[in-house]
């Protein structure tokens, strides 16, 4: 009889083999990396470029293969992750083992994995291409490639991990390459501290990761001491506490326990409610770090000092929506905890709103997107905690293509500018710069919400979802975070077509560092078409077009939601089973909340034109309190600032308080003691060498007396 993790992880012969050849979409740029930094001082620029881009490419590829396997049931078995879905996998044997924990090393790839495959290899493939024209004159090209390849090979092992220790794996690879890539210019001191900025805050929120793993393994296993549960606990002991495996099995059996206390353990006294509670809060803080959630954004502005592929690649593609795509993966842990799901919705939906505010007033090109990327993130956590997991994997993708876009575009105009990034100094660009403001605008339209774009339809099912879901335990969350979503859409219309505005219409400042514009090479230019493209095409997995039987009534999904269906099949199982949260389904299209979702968009983009074509050009200067709001929100309300206060200098005295009293006295006293009796012993010792044989003779003649001495003294009575 077959054990619960063999039924379980049973594969098909044909997935077996294709489940085994998972590992070459994450090798081949693993070997582009090391080929490009071991070898690219020899090889040179242009093989360092093929090599990359190839590398890339091909497991760009292979994620296709892996994909169209993944739409066809006859060569899949059932998913290790969730329901009814399907999938590609293969498990390694153990990974490690200590004791009763055992962690197994296994890859699988379904419907939503097989997603991020797409965009990570995808996207990053057109990034690696548009890098080799950005940094084709950088003297360190060949260390960029290297880094860059080895980014999206640990974003790749993040979406094929089957369990949380090698899911992890990956999340700590992009954090360190994160480090390495915004630091890339180290020799500027502004730069290398952005790194530094990045990799710190990033551990902060690393640690509340590894809590949760830790409290997550403790709720299994008391779990498993109930005799009700011993499925689970041959499962655990065979593929490991954290694989998604038995996290969805635990899931399942949870709702019988959630109000039970914990008998004995670590946990004892808690109920396994609250410690579900509390170590999904944590995941919360790890994906807060890693998706530059409040409190622990302040890193991502700041990495625009990397170069613009670097901010493309992290905002777009890969290291952001790792938080996002943990709580999809888990999203069968998340519905069993309203508290949870309402701290998610609201954190989200004041991050982005935040963001929005800062974004309203900044000047650098750069920088307005940077803090669009925190508040699109934080929609995208709104989606998590509205129960509306597809829609919000949804503008994960649309926000790849469009946000990937408008960056690369941005380097574009400052490529062409000579670095000018002041969009109050640009201006005119649309006229020299053509192909780039084309593919700008698409991307400024579908970021903004503008039907027929993808933006549009990802964007407002999160708002709905929003609007329409509630959850009973916490009935006001979910509305009031629809509010402040609301006013974040009307925001992002806003701040974006300012933007637009003022770096294509217009006229150039005097103070710009060049007088006229050059449009950007075609390895630059190309990869912002495909992406508009992107943007524009992939409205349709947005749009409500399909009937499905569900429940005994035919409601109207996205082709998206659709697709992701099974994935999260358990997941809307515990919903109804528990009711922690109440998802409302569309029976027809709804025109309405299209219609104001559209005017929100419109009125944001028409006050942005109105200020900046009329009212301000015309020298119009802003009342004494709404010019101190701007300053408020132009100095990012000072968040930064009150961290530093608050927290890096106090650390900072204490450590050099340490150093003084601990380092210099303690250590560097008993180093330097432990020398100075040397040097003491060594100079007393010089004078009995005196070079003289005659009198080391005598000495040696003399201890060999007193040594024959001592023994005659000991032998006689």
């Amino acid at each position: 009889m077959e054990s619960f993790a063999q039924s379980l992880l049973r594969i098909a012969p044909e997935a077996t083999q294709a489940g085994h050849a998972l590992w070459l979409i994450i090798a081949l740029p693993l070997l582009g990396a090391f080929i490009s930094g071991a070898m690219g001082k020899i090889i040179g620029r242009s093989n360092v470029h093929l090599v990359a881009v190839s590398a890339v490419a091909g497991s760009f590829l292979l994620s296709l293969l892996v994909f169209l396997r993944l739409n066809d049931p006859s060569a899949t078995s059932p998913s290790p992750f969730g329901g009814i879905a399907y999938a590609v996998g293969a498990d390694f044997g153990t990974w490690f083992q200590a004791g009763a924990f055992k962690v197994t090393l296994g890859l699988t790839a379904d419907h939503l994995s097989g997603s991020m495959l797409l965009v990570i290899t995808g996207i990053g493939t057109l990034i690696h291409i548009y890098a080799t024209g950005y940094m084709a004159h950088d003297p360190g090209y060949w260390r960029f490639f290297a880094y860059l390849n080895l980014f999206v090979a640990m974003m790749l092992t993040l979406v094929l991990a089957d369990s949380l220790p090698l899911l992890f794996v990956g999340w700590e690879g992009v954090g360190m390459c994160s480090y390495l890539l915004i630091g890339f210019w180290y020799e500027d001191k502004e730069k290398a501290y952005a790194g530094r900025k990045a990799f710190i805050t990033n551990r902060i929120g690393d640690f509340g990761f590894l809590v949760a793993s830790f409290v997550m393994v403790l709720v299994i296993d008391a779990m498993t001491k109930l005799p009700a549960f011993a499925r689970i606990g041959a499962g655990a002991s065979a593929k490991g506490p954290l694989s998604f495996a038995v996290l969805e099995e635990v899931a399942k059996g949870l709702p019988q326990l959630l109000d039970t206390a914990v008998a004995t353990g670590p946990l004892a006294g808690f109920t396994y409610g609250a410690c579900l509670t509390g170590a999904l809060l944590l995941f919360m803080l790890g994906a807060a770090g890693k998706s530059a959630q409040f409190p622990l954004y302040v890193w991502l502005p700041d990495a625009m000092a990397g170069p613009t592929p670097v901010s493309a690649l992290i905002h777009a593609a890969t290291m952001v929506t790792s938080g996002i795509y943990l709580f999809c993966r888990i999203s069968y842990l998340l519905v069993l905890s309203p508290r949870a799901m309402a701290v998610v919705a609201l954190v989200g939906a004041f991050t982005a709103l935040l963001a929005a505010l800062i974004a309203v007033t900044q000047t650098g090109l750069k920088k307005v997107l940077a803090y669009s990327t925190v508040s699109q993130l934080g929609l995208m956590f709104l989606g998590i905690g509205a129960g509306a997991f597809w829609a919000a994997f949804l503008h994960v993708v649309t926000h790849a293509f469009f946000k990937a876009c408008l960056f690369l575009g941005a380097g574009s105009v400052m490529h062409g500018n000579a670095n000018e990034e002041d969009i109050t100094k640009l201006g005119g660009v649309r006229r020299e710069m053509k192909w780039t403001w084309i593919t700008f605008a698409v991307a400024t339209v579908a970021i903004t919400g503008f039907v027929p774009l993808s933006g549009f339809f990802s964007k407002d099912a999160i708002l709905h979802a929003a609007h329409v879901n509630q959850i009973p335990l916490f009935g006001d969350a979910l509305h009031f975070a629809y509010v402040l979503g609301t006013l974040t859409a009307f925001g992002t219309a806003f701040y974006m077509t300012r933007l637009y505005w003022l770096t294509f219409e217009g006229t150039r400042s005097p103070e710009a560092k060049v007088r006229h514009a050059h449009e950007s090479g075609f390895a630059m230019v190309m990869p912002l078409v495909v992406l508009a493209i992107g943007a524009i095409v992939f409205a349709v997995h947005g749009f409500p077009s399909m009937h499905v039987q569900k429940g005994g009534e035919t409601v109207l999904q996205a082709p998206m939601e659709n697709f992701l269906e099974p994935v999260f099949a358990t997941t809307h199982e515990l919903v109804h089973q528990r009711g922690t949260i109440t998802i409302a389904e569309e029976h027809e299209v709804p025109w309405g909340v299209y219609a104001q979702a559209w005017l929100i968009a419109l009125a944001g983009t028409l006050l942005a034109v109105w200020l900046y074509a009329k009212v301000i050009k015309a020298g119009f200067k802003l009342p004494t309190f709404a010019e101190n709001l701007r300053r408020l929100s132009f100095g990012k309300f000072y968040v930064d600032e009150v961290y530093d206060y608050a927290l890096i200098r106090p650390v900072r005295m204490v450590a050099k308080g340490l150093y003084s009293v601990f380092d210099a006295v303690v250590i560097d006293g008993t180093v330097h003691t432990i020398g100075r009796v040397t040097a003491w012993t060594g100079s007393a010792l010089r004078y009995a060498q005196t070079g003289d044989a005659q009198a080391y003779a005598a000495v040696m003649a003399l201890s060999l007396a007193g040594g024959l001495l001592y023994a005659l003294l000991k032998v006689m009575p």
